[in-house]
């Protein structure tokens, strides 16, 4: 009985976002919410200085005033 109540959900969910975009809408990131590689070359200059001088991740952080994770996303992002 639970997976027949589940899938009218799923159903009408879809049916739902189906006739949204029909009528125009648009489902996803906004426009100009994410921002360009060069946008995040210019933020993370020194992050990126930083890097290819050798600085651990950690460190980089704590100079940087920024999360170890960004840090490591920048740093595969731009193959560092």
């Amino acid at each position: 009985m639970a997976n027949i109540e589940r899938s009218n959900i799923v159903y009408r969910l879809n049916s739902g976002r189906d006739s949204y975009i029909k009528n125009g809408g648009k489902l996803g990131r906004k426009p100009g919410s994410v921002k360009t590689s060069e946008q995040k070359r210019e933020e993370y200059k020194e992050v990126i200085s930083l890097l290819k001088k050798g600085y651990s991740v950690r460190n980089i952080a704590k100079l940087g005033g920024v999360s170890t994770s960004t840090v490591q996303r920048i740093k595969k992002e731009f193959a560092l």
